[in-house]
């Protein structure tokens, strides 16, 4: 698999480059350094600040690029695993005070904004049995390109509802329930920054937004082709979207080979049932929860799911295995995939929300930038 991969990338690169089209991107004269560099792999120019604000009836939590010097007087966020876990639930669990179940991000809580610029916002939502705090590294890394991040709790999915905590409902209702939690979630934004007394006065730029969504939550944010005020969506492993696709908003998928949930012949089919332009990105030894902090966590023998499950408590079988799904020791590293899945991310964003005039960090060779890790990468950009 690894190596038709490779060889189809390799093909499509020198297609691309020979003709000349659509899949090397808009401009036939861009530099090939630029748009084949790994550029945004690695933590941006800003550094991150992180805070929660509550809409009326969920959380959500804030990355944002934050003061210079923000690192030197203030620690790394710490949050736990146990966080998203109703309080009477916590109680009987007696998790063993052994058992470090916190998790570090590198933003600083409540750290101030930076100053004199506005950013773009980036619209997230977590899968099925996560919560709006699991993916704090991953998108502390997209903060600090430049951009004001909103993590929602979907508690309509979220962790409490895959133990009847709080049921989702019918899937009519639900669906209704989170249209109105992305409403609400740009809504507040928009206050926050004409608030002088927010942390976030005059640091959103609400008239360029995008969406990441990873599992379900990709599902959700492809919900959104159809709003006017999304400028590009991005899926994580995604649930590919539903009914027929009118809407020409630039997207891309990112996913990994070995994903049990989403397995890559599902997203082939969903991406070529999307329309122009769009991006392609299917990482070899990868699964599906590699895009998490949690993932990081397995690695060192201290998340959440393995300890409940130890307890007693009654996980289902198929939310473990996609817990434990691309978090192996036998698959690509953890912080390894992260560059890969943090470098597509930024590019997309940057380019589809203005960021960048010229493409960067999305040409046909992209896919080779990256050491040790083989990926199949597609576009088609017109």
């Amino acid at each position: 698999m690894a190596s038709l991969s490779l060889l189809r990338s390799t093909y499509l690169a020198g297609l691309c480059a020979i003709l000349l089209t659509a899949c090397a991107g808009t401009q036939a004269t861009l530099d090939s350094a630029a748009t084949d560099r790994a550029t945004f792999a690695d933590m941006g120019p800003y550094e991150v600040g992180v805070m929660t604000l509550r809409l009326q009836d969920r959380s959500v939590e804030i990355y944002y690029p934050a003061e210079k010097g923000s690192s030197k007087t203030l620690p790394a966020d710490v949050y736990k695993q146990t966080d998203p876990i109703p309080s009477p639930m916590l109680s009987m669990l007696k998790i063993p005070e052994t058992v470090d179940l916190s998790q570090t991000i590198p933003a600083r809580r409540d750290a101030p904004a930076a100053d004199g610029e506005r950013f773009p916002v980036v619209l997230f939502s977590h899968g099925a049995g996560g919560w709006r705090g699991m993916h704090g590294i991953i998108l502390s890394g997209v903060a600090s390109w430049g951009f004001v991040v909103a993590s929602t709790d979907y508690t309509e999915y979220g962790f409490s509802s895959q133990f009847g905590a709080r049921p989702g409902g019918d899937m009519t209702r639900r669906r209704e329930n989170v249209a109105r939690a992305v409403a609400a979630t740009i809504e507040r934004l928009e206050k926050e920054s004409g608030d002088p007394q927010s942390r976030l006065h005059s640091v959103v730029d609400p008239s360029r937004i995008g969406a990441i969504g990873h599992s379900a939550g990709g599902g959700t944010m492809f919900g959104e082709l159809n709003n006017p005020r999304i400028g590009t969506i991005i899926g994580w492993a995604p649930v590919p979207p539903q009914g027929e696709i009118t809407s020409t908003t630039p997207t891309m998928i990112i996913s990994g080979v070995n994903d049990i949930a989403i397995p890559p012949s599902t997203l082939e089919a969903a991406f070529s049932r999307l329309n122009s332009p769009k991006r392609y990105v299917m990482i070899d030894n990868m699964g599906h929860n590699a895009f998490s902090d949690t993932c990081l966590a397995i690695r060192g023998g201290n998340d959440l799911v393995a300890v409940a499950k130890q307890i007693g408590l009654p996980i289902p079988e198929r939310l473990f295995a996609l817990a434990q799904d691309g978090c192996s020791a036998s698959d690509l590293d953890t912080r390894t995939g992260w560059r890969v899945i943090q470098h597509f991310t930024v590019a997309q964003l940057r380019t589809s929300l203005g960021t960048d005039k010229t493409p960067k960090g999305l040409g046909p060779n992209v896919a080779n930038a990256f050491d040790g890790v083989t990926l199949d990468y597609r576009q088609n950009a017109d």
